[in-house]
């Protein structure tokens, strides 16, 4: 609810954006320095290729994996809250001479997205920015084409050295699904949610105690 709240207030149409110019500049240099192109070509061989896939980058940021999915072939749509982002992104798309569209809001306000469901829903270190777990994770899932895959990387609580009021928010997220700010997702909880819907097979990733990394491919017959 108070999230909630927030983003009534807080418009990026209207020219807000959490995030300045100066911090993004410094996290776009070090996030596109370390790119992972193992991740890139991982994703490109489960999804059979990226060439003409539509893929939504939720929660891109300064779009180094926007850019890098679209230099090899695939149609993506760039989603994030920050125009300071935006305008890093699409200097470095134009620089690599392609194309991307935009979306900009909150993550939750991805859902204008529903009608046209995607080949690959790929979010990283971004989930914990949504206002509802259960309810980000139902988006998700309707993000994605039947037969269609996601990719997951979120950090847990392991990541953050939780101090003084910082542990009552995350009780509150833990035990009842209450999101004050942006606590990261309990360990486990995210699969557990998806685990609801129809997934054809889902692989995780618990190999460090900081991050939840999850691939799933929904089922190509919805209820089956």
């Amino acid at each position: 609810m108070i999230n909630r709240l927030h983003s009534l207030f807080h418009r990026p149409e209207r020219g807000w954006d959490p995030i300045s110019a100066e911090y993004a500049s410094g996290y776009a240099e070090e996030q596109w320095r370390n790119i992972s192109g193992a991740l890139i070509d991982e994703l490109e061989q489960r999804i059979g290729g990226l060439a003409n896939k539509r893929i939504l980058d939720l929660g891109a940021g300064p779009g180094q994996y926007s850019v890098a999915f679209a230099r090899r072939g695939a149609q993506v749509t760039w989603h994030d809250v920050s125009r300071a982002y935006q305008k890093i992104t699409s200097k470095h798309a134009a620089d690599a001479g392609i194309t991307l569209n935009y979306s900009l809001g909150y993550l939750d306000e991805a859902e204008t997205l529903i009608a046209h469901p995607f080949d690959l829903v790929f979010t990283r270190l971004a989930w914990y920015y949504c206002m509802n777990d259960r309810a980000f994770a139902e988006l998700l899932y309707s993000l994605v084409r039947p037969g269609g895959a996601a990719y997951i990387d979120t950090n847990t609580p392991a990541f953050e050295n939780i101090r003084a009021f910082r542990h009552f928010v995350y009780f509150l997220n833990d035990h009842f699904g209450w999101k004050i700010g942006h606590p990261h997702p309990p360990h486990g909880r995210i699969a557990t949610l998806l685990h609801r819907y129809a997934i054809d097979f889902m692989i995780l990733d618990y190999s460090s105690r900081l991050n939840d990394r999850i691939f799933f491919v929904k089922s190509k017959v919805i209820g089956a």
